[in-house]
């Protein structure tokens, strides 16, 4: 018996130090070039919006310089939060709670006045991002009972591409993924108790309505995770018939009430969400060429989940490779992990956890799907709106990888290649993005600002149309990417945001021609993303300088000099 004790306690021991070593690996990626990415123009709002001081105040159609710009990103103790919950139902679209935690944070590391760095910023959502590693490792061993498939889930997520890369972004989605893992928890366990004939004890049915109220107070979109999981629940009565199926219904009741009651709180603010100009880039294209490609888009994002190799700022030559090696390993890879996903739902131990992970993964794909087609919204576009199924199918690869060690069935060679591949293959990945070869931001306000420096001659003036808040957003973006350069002030732009008062092109033109005529001469002027009539450069004593340009930076450049 002492013997036995004793073996038990070495694995727990040996089972612990392996997933210290897992989040160690993954907390250290995480950490790995963290400020190498310029801030994207949603990090920048979520900083702005944390410390409570959000845009609106920044002027419109006046010249300003570097430190009105950005003022909103810089520490005030004096702002507390219920200012940040305001400002953001004022200006955004967002509950609040990923906010307060990172304004909570910048005063741990910062003091008053401080400038929010993009280490402090992003480091918030890299300690979340890490969590989920012995957060999926829990929800592997307790929906399997299985040590294996526990630490191939916690391995995947350390490594996965697509978690390095929302754990590198100062956004609230690897909070929610926390969310996401520990309500599927609570989903595993009430259907587990349902299969063995007994209610879902008060207790749980608490810990769930907290979980998925706390998810929502997150981001509105984990109402999609309540979809799918009301998707699986019915999957898991079809598969797997309960002939008291009423009984154990009235059980779950009050996990569904009360969740319900915690989504309707936020009602009144998010019934404005899906009409506000924040959200109306994700309309789905209804054009016959183009309304069929969210669903490969789905099937990328889905990939990059597990393995990924550079695709960007590399040659064309490199990315043809990269697509070529990972086109063939999934084609080499998927017979063998679909067999072993057969043999788990066939299997009498994995058979339930089983039926619940696929139903819900099913779920949220439907789910996308009437979001995509059904209502408009492309969310196809972004990889960062598909955290809700992340981490089941993290789990449900875990699985596939551990039948294929287990399985005796198969040459023995063959599956322990396919766990080796698989694995370095996610490790290359989660390197991948990292040293920026994978999901880059869209705009490069760095490389931009880089460029400017290098190509023009003080004074500066960079121009921006002003047509929503995601013109205010890239202009702080811009302007905190000449901070990080570190230039004296002589060599520091000054900016407008030019307002089109909904008069378009003429306006502007006219609200520019104006603002320039005022400044000092010569005059380098840097259009971005600037709707500027050209036939107004005469008047200015403005030519375009066409020997200027950054291709590949996202934004719409001009190079202009006055004199």
């Amino acid at each position: 018996m002492n013997s036995s004790n004793h073996q038990k306690h070495s694995i727990r021991t040996t089972s612990l130090l392996l997933l210290l070593i897992w989040v160690g690996l993954g907390l250290g990626i995480r950490l790995l070039n963290l400020d190498l990415k310029s801030a994207a123009s949603i990090e920048i709002s979520t900083i702005g919006y944390s410390l409570g001081h959000g845009f609106k105040q920044i002027p419109l159609d006046l010249v300003i310089n570097l430190d009105t710009l950005l003022a909103p990103l810089r520490l005030d103790t004096a702002i507390g939060y219920s200012e940040v919950f305001q400002r953001l139902r004022e200006e955004s679209t967002h509950p609040p709670l990923y906010f307060w935690l990172t304004r909570w944070w910048a005063g741990i590391w910062l003091k008053n006045g401080d400038l929010v760095s993009l280490q402090v910023a992003r480091s918030l959502s890299a300690v979340f991002g890490t969590l989920a590693i012995p957060s999926i490792f829990g929800l592997g061993w307790m929906a399997f009972r299985s040590r294996l498939v526990a630490h191939l889930a916690a391995i995947l997520m350390a490594f996965s591409p697509y978690g390095v890369y929302l754990a590198q972004e100062a956004r609230h989605y690897t909070l929610t993924v926390l969310w996401v893992i520990a309500s599927l928890a609570c989903l595993v366990e009430a259907l587990k108790l349902i299969r063995q004939h007994r209610n879902v004890p008060l207790w749980l049915s608490l810990v769930w309505i907290v979980v998925n109220g706390l998810g929502i107070a997150t981001h509105y979109f984990f109402v999609l995770t309540l979809s799918a999981e009301a998707i699986a629940l019915v999957i898991f009565w079809l598969v797997i018939p309960n002939p008291q199926a009423v009984r154990y219904l009235r059980s779950l009741s009050w996990a569904g009430f009360g969740t319900l009651a915690t989504a309707l709180v936020w009602l009144p603010i998010a019934r404005s969400v899906a009409g506000n100009e924040m959200t109306t880039w994700i309309a789905t294209n209804y054009e016959l060429s183009d309304v069929l490609l969210p669903i490969p888009r789905l099937f990328a994002w889905i990939i990059t989940m597990v393995m990924l190799l550079p695709i960007e700022r590399v040659v064309k030559t490199v990315v043809i490779g990269s697509g070529v090696i990972v086109l063939g390993i999934l084609i080499w890879a998927m017979p063998i992990l679909v067999q072993q996903w057969r043999r788990a739902i066939a299997n009498s131990p994995t058979r339930l956890p089983m039926v619940i992970l696929t139903g819900y993964l099913c779920g949220s794909l439907i789910v996308f799907l009437l979001l995509i087609y059904g209502l408009g919204k492309d969310a196809s576009l972004a990889a960062r709106y598909h955290f809700g199924y992340f981490p089941a199918l993290i789990l449900i690869v875990a699985v596939a990888l551990a039948n294929c060690r287990l399985n005796t069935t198969f040459n023995t060679i063959t599956p322990n290649k396919v766990v080796t591949v698989i694995l370095m293959m996610s490790f290359l990945g989660s390197l991948t993005v990292v040293s920026d070869f994978g999901f880059r931001k869209s705009l490069h306000a760095d490389a931009l600002a880089v460029y400017i420096q290098q190509t023009s001659q003080a004074p500066i003036l960079v121009a921006i149309t002003h047509r929503t808040h995601s013109e205010i957003r890239e202009l702080v973006a811009l302007a905190y990417s000449f901070k990080r350069l570190d230039l004296p002030p002589s060599a520091t732009p000054q900016f407008m945001l030019v307002s089109d008062n909904q008069y378009g092109r003429e306006q502007i033109s006219s609200n520019v021609k104006h603002l320039v005529a005022r400044q000092s001469q010569p005059l380098n002027l840097i259009g971005v993303n600037l709707d500027l009539d050209e036939n107004i450069l005469p008047e200015l004593g403005c030519k375009q300088d066409n020997t200027k340009d950054l291709s590949g930076s996202g934004y719409r450049d001009r190079f202009y000099f006055c004199n």
